[in-house]
Protein backbone atom coordinates (compact mmCIF):
# COMPACT_ATOMS: atom_id res chain seq x y z
CA UNK A 1 0.00 0.00 0.00
CA UNK A 2 2.84 2.39 0.89
CA UNK A 3 4.39 1.71 -2.57
CA UNK A 4 1.19 2.73 -4.39
CA UNK A 5 0.84 5.90 -2.26
CA UNK A 6 4.46 6.84 -3.07
CA UNK A 7 3.84 6.36 -6.81
CA UNK A 8 0.67 8.46 -6.59
CA UNK A 9 2.50 11.25 -4.75
CA UNK A 10 5.28 11.31 -7.36
CA UNK A 11 2.72 11.34 -10.16
CA UNK A 12 0.89 14.30 -8.64
CA UNK A 13 4.11 16.21 -8.09
CA UNK A 14 5.04 15.71 -11.74
CA UNK A 15 1.56 16.86 -12.83
CA UNK A 16 1.74 19.84 -10.55
CA UNK A 17 5.15 20.95 -11.81
CA UNK A 18 4.14 20.50 -15.44
CA UNK A 19 1.10 22.75 -14.94
CA UNK A 20 3.06 25.28 -12.94
CA UNK A 21 1.08 24.72 -9.75
CA UNK A 22 1.92 23.50 -6.28
CA UNK A 23 -1.57 23.78 -4.81
CA UNK A 24 -2.53 20.29 -6.00
CA UNK A 25 0.24 18.76 -3.91
CA UNK A 26 -0.74 20.76 -0.82
CA UNK A 27 -4.39 19.86 -1.25
CA UNK A 28 -3.48 16.19 -1.51
CA UNK A 29 -1.54 16.24 1.73
CA UNK A 30 -4.37 18.07 3.52
CA UNK A 31 -6.89 15.42 2.51
CA UNK A 32 -4.60 12.60 3.58
CA UNK A 33 -4.32 13.85 7.18
CA UNK A 34 -6.23 11.38 9.41
CA UNK A 35 -9.51 12.65 10.85
CA UNK A 36 -9.74 12.78 14.66
CA UNK A 37 -11.43 9.71 16.13
CA UNK A 38 -15.05 10.01 17.19
CA UNK A 39 -15.55 11.25 20.74
CA UNK A 40 -18.36 10.10 23.02
CA UNK A 41 -21.11 12.70 23.40
CA UNK A 42 -24.44 12.94 25.20
CA UNK A 43 -26.98 10.57 23.65
CA UNK A 44 -24.37 8.33 21.98
CA UNK A 45 -24.55 4.57 22.39
CA UNK A 46 -21.23 3.60 23.96
CA UNK A 47 -19.79 0.08 24.24
CA UNK A 48 -17.15 -0.42 26.92
CA UNK A 49 -15.27 -2.87 29.07
CA UNK A 50 -14.76 -1.82 32.69
CA UNK A 51 -13.45 -2.78 36.13
CA UNK A 52 -14.90 -1.15 39.26
CA UNK A 53 -13.04 -1.20 42.58
CA UNK A 54 -13.47 -0.12 46.21
CA UNK A 55 -10.74 0.59 48.75
CA UNK A 56 -10.04 -2.32 51.08
CA UNK A 57 -9.63 -0.88 54.59
CA UNK A 58 -8.29 -4.22 55.84
CA UNK A 59 -5.08 -3.91 53.82
CA UNK A 60 -3.09 -0.69 53.40
CA UNK A 61 -3.34 0.93 49.96
CA UNK A 62 -5.27 -1.92 48.36
CA UNK A 63 -8.54 -2.29 46.47
CA UNK A 64 -11.09 -4.99 45.73
CA UNK A 65 -13.24 -5.46 42.63
CA UNK A 66 -16.98 -4.90 43.14
CA UNK A 67 -17.97 -5.32 39.48
CA UNK A 68 -16.50 -5.87 36.00
CA UNK A 69 -17.60 -6.66 32.45
CA UNK A 70 -14.59 -8.92 31.86
CA UNK A 71 -14.76 -12.69 32.20
CA UNK A 72 -10.98 -12.61 32.76
CA UNK A 73 -9.53 -9.26 33.77
CA UNK A 74 -6.45 -8.44 31.65
CA UNK A 75 -3.19 -8.60 33.59
CA UNK A 76 -4.70 -10.00 36.81
CA UNK A 77 -4.24 -13.69 37.62
CA UNK A 78 -5.89 -13.79 41.04
CA UNK A 79 -8.29 -10.85 41.45
CA UNK A 80 -9.50 -9.84 44.92
CA UNK A 81 -13.24 -9.22 45.17
CA UNK A 82 -15.46 -7.36 47.62
CA UNK A 83 -17.50 -9.34 50.15
CA UNK A 84 -20.78 -8.92 48.27
CA UNK A 85 -19.38 -9.34 44.73
CA UNK A 86 -22.15 -10.81 42.57
CA UNK A 87 -21.26 -13.93 40.60
CA UNK A 88 -22.86 -13.78 37.15
CA UNK A 89 -22.03 -14.50 33.53
CA UNK A 90 -19.48 -11.99 32.27
CA UNK A 91 -17.40 -11.35 29.16
CA UNK A 92 -19.73 -9.22 27.03
CA UNK A 93 -19.04 -5.46 26.79
CA UNK A 94 -21.42 -3.11 28.56
CA UNK A 95 -23.64 -0.95 26.31
CA UNK A 96 -25.27 2.24 27.52
CA UNK A 97 -26.55 5.57 26.28
CA UNK A 98 -24.30 8.36 27.53
CA UNK A 99 -26.31 10.54 29.88
CA UNK A 100 -28.95 7.93 30.65
CA UNK A 101 -29.23 5.18 33.24
CA UNK A 102 -25.71 5.34 34.69
CA UNK A 103 -24.16 7.24 37.59
CA UNK A 104 -23.25 10.91 37.08
CA UNK A 105 -19.53 10.33 37.64
CA UNK A 106 -19.49 7.78 34.84
CA UNK A 107 -21.18 10.16 32.39
CA UNK A 108 -18.73 12.94 33.23
CA UNK A 109 -15.65 10.77 32.72
CA UNK A 110 -16.70 8.76 29.66
CA UNK A 111 -17.91 11.90 27.87
CA UNK A 112 -15.18 13.01 25.44
CA UNK A 113 -13.39 9.65 25.31
CA UNK A 114 -12.48 8.23 21.89
CA UNK A 115 -12.91 4.75 20.48
CA UNK A 116 -9.98 2.60 21.62
CA UNK A 117 -9.15 4.94 24.52
CA UNK A 118 -8.66 3.66 28.08
CA UNK A 119 -9.02 5.74 31.22
CA UNK A 120 -8.78 5.49 35.00
CA UNK A 121 -10.90 7.71 37.19
CA UNK A 122 -12.51 7.92 40.63
CA UNK A 123 -16.10 8.83 41.48
CA UNK A 124 -17.06 10.35 44.87
CA UNK A 125 -20.23 9.09 46.62
CA UNK A 126 -22.31 12.12 45.63
CA UNK A 127 -21.69 11.36 41.95
CA UNK A 128 -21.81 7.60 42.45
CA UNK A 129 -24.36 5.65 44.45
CA UNK A 130 -25.01 8.25 47.14
CA UNK A 131 -24.94 8.06 50.92
CA UNK A 132 -25.41 4.94 53.01
CA UNK A 133 -28.56 4.80 55.15
CA UNK A 134 -28.28 4.53 58.92
CA UNK A 135 -31.66 2.72 58.87
CA UNK A 136 -29.89 -0.27 57.32
CA UNK A 137 -27.20 -0.42 60.03
CA UNK A 138 -27.71 -2.42 63.23
CA UNK A 139 -25.63 -3.13 66.31
CA UNK A 140 -25.17 -6.43 68.11
CA UNK A 141 -23.30 -6.50 71.40
CA UNK A 142 -20.21 -8.71 71.46
CA UNK A 143 -21.55 -10.40 74.57
CA UNK A 144 -25.17 -11.41 75.09
CA UNK A 145 -27.38 -13.84 76.97
CA UNK A 146 -29.99 -16.25 75.64
CA UNK A 147 -32.39 -18.25 77.85
CA UNK A 148 -31.73 -21.86 78.80
CA UNK A 149 -35.45 -22.63 78.53
CA UNK A 150 -37.40 -21.56 75.47
CA UNK A 151 -41.14 -21.81 74.88
CA UNK A 152 -42.13 -22.36 71.25
CA UNK A 153 -45.47 -22.45 69.47
CA UNK A 154 -46.36 -26.03 68.45
CA UNK A 155 -47.05 -25.09 64.83
CA UNK A 156 -43.72 -23.29 64.57
CA UNK A 157 -41.96 -26.32 66.06
CA UNK A 158 -43.70 -28.63 63.59
CA UNK A 159 -42.61 -26.44 60.66
CA UNK A 160 -38.97 -26.62 61.76
CA UNK A 161 -38.57 -30.05 63.32
CA UNK A 162 -41.68 -32.19 62.85
CA UNK A 163 -44.10 -33.63 65.39
CA UNK A 164 -42.90 -32.86 68.97
CA UNK A 165 -42.32 -35.66 71.52
CA UNK A 166 -41.10 -35.46 75.11
CA UNK A 167 -37.29 -35.78 75.38
CA UNK A 168 -37.04 -35.27 71.61
CA UNK A 169 -33.57 -33.92 70.72
CA UNK A 170 -33.22 -31.33 67.94
CA UNK A 171 -30.52 -28.92 66.74
CA UNK A 172 -31.10 -25.20 67.13
CA UNK A 173 -31.53 -23.79 63.62
CA UNK A 174 -29.40 -20.72 64.39
CA UNK A 175 -26.90 -21.46 67.16
CA UNK A 176 -26.21 -25.05 66.11
CA UNK A 177 -26.28 -26.62 69.58
CA UNK A 178 -28.67 -29.33 70.81
CA UNK A 179 -31.92 -28.66 72.60
CA UNK A 180 -34.41 -31.09 74.10
CA UNK A 181 -38.18 -31.01 74.71
CA UNK A 182 -38.82 -31.04 78.46
CA UNK A 183 -42.62 -30.64 78.32
CA UNK A 184 -45.47 -29.62 76.04
CA UNK A 185 -48.90 -28.13 76.34
CA UNK A 186 -51.80 -27.96 73.94
CA UNK A 187 -50.30 -25.14 71.86
CA UNK A 188 -46.71 -24.90 73.09
CA UNK A 189 -43.48 -26.82 73.54
CA UNK A 190 -40.86 -26.10 76.22
CA UNK A 191 -37.28 -26.70 75.12
CA UNK A 192 -34.02 -26.68 77.07
CA UNK A 193 -30.96 -25.39 75.21
CA UNK A 194 -28.00 -27.67 75.93
CA UNK A 195 -24.74 -26.07 74.84
CA UNK A 196 -21.57 -26.89 76.76
CA UNK A 197 -19.83 -24.17 78.76
CA UNK A 198 -16.46 -23.27 77.23
CA UNK A 199 -17.40 -24.71 73.82
CA UNK A 200 -17.37 -22.72 70.58
CA UNK A 201 -20.26 -22.93 68.11
CA UNK A 202 -20.75 -21.58 64.61
CA UNK A 203 -24.21 -20.04 64.11
CA UNK A 204 -25.93 -20.10 60.73
CA UNK A 205 -24.63 -16.56 60.21
CA UNK A 206 -21.13 -17.94 59.71
CA UNK A 207 -19.15 -16.51 62.64
CA UNK A 208 -18.17 -18.16 65.93
CA UNK A 209 -19.65 -17.79 69.41
CA UNK A 210 -18.14 -19.03 72.65
CA UNK A 211 -20.31 -20.17 75.57
CA UNK A 212 -18.75 -18.29 78.50
CA UNK A 213 -21.07 -19.63 81.23
CA UNK A 214 -24.48 -21.19 81.90
CA UNK A 215 -26.77 -20.40 84.85
CA UNK A 216 -29.95 -22.50 84.79
CA UNK A 217 -31.53 -20.68 87.76
CA UNK A 218 -31.18 -17.08 86.54
CA UNK A 219 -33.89 -14.93 84.92
CA UNK A 220 -36.76 -16.24 87.06
CA UNK A 221 -36.00 -19.84 86.23
CA UNK A 222 -35.60 -19.41 82.47
CA UNK A 223 -31.83 -19.48 82.92
CA UNK A 224 -29.03 -17.64 81.09
CA UNK A 225 -26.48 -18.81 78.55
CA UNK A 226 -23.77 -16.13 78.38
CA UNK A 227 -22.18 -15.87 74.95
CA UNK A 228 -19.29 -14.02 73.36
CA UNK A 229 -19.35 -13.37 69.60
CA UNK A 230 -15.99 -13.99 67.96
CA UNK A 231 -15.60 -12.00 64.73
CA UNK A 232 -12.12 -10.82 63.82
CA UNK A 233 -12.72 -9.47 60.31
CA UNK A 234 -15.72 -8.40 58.18
CA UNK A 235 -17.82 -11.19 56.71
CA UNK A 236 -20.82 -11.27 54.35
CA UNK A 237 -24.21 -12.18 55.77
CA UNK A 238 -27.73 -12.69 54.44
CA UNK A 239 -30.73 -11.16 56.20
CA UNK A 240 -32.72 -14.38 55.83
CA UNK A 241 -30.19 -16.22 58.00
CA UNK A 242 -30.13 -13.44 60.58
CA UNK A 243 -33.94 -13.35 60.74
CA UNK A 244 -33.75 -16.63 62.68
CA UNK A 245 -31.68 -14.71 65.27
CA UNK A 246 -33.95 -11.64 65.22
CA UNK A 247 -37.24 -11.24 63.32
CA UNK A 248 -36.51 -7.59 62.50
CA UNK A 249 -34.05 -8.73 59.83
CA UNK A 250 -36.78 -10.51 57.84
CA UNK A 251 -37.93 -7.34 56.03
CA UNK A 252 -34.46 -6.12 54.97
CA UNK A 253 -34.93 -6.81 51.21
CA UNK A 254 -38.22 -4.88 51.23
CA UNK A 255 -36.62 -2.02 53.17
CA UNK A 256 -33.71 -1.85 50.71
CA UNK A 257 -36.04 -1.77 47.71
CA UNK A 258 -37.92 1.13 49.26
CA UNK A 259 -34.64 3.05 49.48
CA UNK A 260 -33.73 2.37 45.86
CA UNK A 261 -31.05 -0.15 46.72
CA UNK A 262 -30.64 -3.71 45.44
CA UNK A 263 -33.37 -6.23 46.10
CA UNK A 264 -31.29 -8.77 48.00
CA UNK A 265 -30.72 -9.17 51.72
CA UNK A 266 -26.95 -9.15 51.54
CA UNK A 267 -25.03 -7.31 54.21
CA UNK A 268 -21.69 -7.17 55.98
CA UNK A 269 -20.87 -7.85 59.61
CA UNK A 270 -18.12 -5.54 60.86
CA UNK A 271 -16.42 -6.14 64.23
CA UNK A 272 -15.75 -3.14 66.47
CA UNK A 273 -14.18 -2.86 69.91
CA UNK A 274 -17.30 -3.43 72.02
CA UNK A 275 -19.99 -4.28 69.45
CA UNK A 276 -20.67 -5.67 65.99
CA UNK A 277 -22.14 -3.58 63.17
CA UNK A 278 -24.45 -5.31 60.71
CA UNK A 279 -24.59 -3.14 57.58
CA UNK A 280 -27.17 -4.04 54.91
CA UNK A 281 -26.40 -1.05 52.68
CA UNK A 282 -25.21 -1.96 49.20
CA UNK A 283 -21.44 -2.12 49.49
CA UNK A 284 -21.00 0.75 47.00
CA UNK A 285 -23.15 3.14 49.07
CA UNK A 286 -21.19 6.01 50.62
CA UNK A 287 -17.95 4.87 48.96
CA UNK A 288 -15.54 6.40 46.45
CA UNK A 289 -15.51 4.21 43.34
CA UNK A 290 -12.41 3.55 41.25
CA UNK A 291 -12.89 2.63 37.59
CA UNK A 292 -10.83 1.48 34.64
CA UNK A 293 -12.76 1.93 31.38
CA UNK A 294 -11.93 1.03 27.78
CA UNK A 295 -14.17 2.46 25.03
CA UNK A 296 -14.68 -0.15 22.30
CA UNK A 297 -17.30 1.47 20.09
CA UNK A 298 -19.32 4.68 19.79
CA UNK A 299 -22.53 4.93 17.77
CA UNK A 300 -23.95 8.36 17.02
Amino acid sequence: MKKWISILVIAMIVIGLSTGGVLAVREFYFKEEPDEKVRAEEGDNVEIHYVGRLKDDRIYDSQRIFDTSYADIPGIKSPAYTLTYQERERGEPFNFTLGEGVIEGWNENVRGMREGESKRFSVPPEKGYGKASEKLRYQIQKTESVPVYEKMDVEKFQEKYGEPRKNMLVEDDFWGWDKVITSRGKNWVLLRNEPEAGETYRPTGGWKVKVESIDSTAANGYGEINLKHIIREPIAIDSELLSVYDKKFANIPQLKRGMGQSQDGQGIIIPNEDHITVDFNDEVKGKTLYFEVEVLNIKK
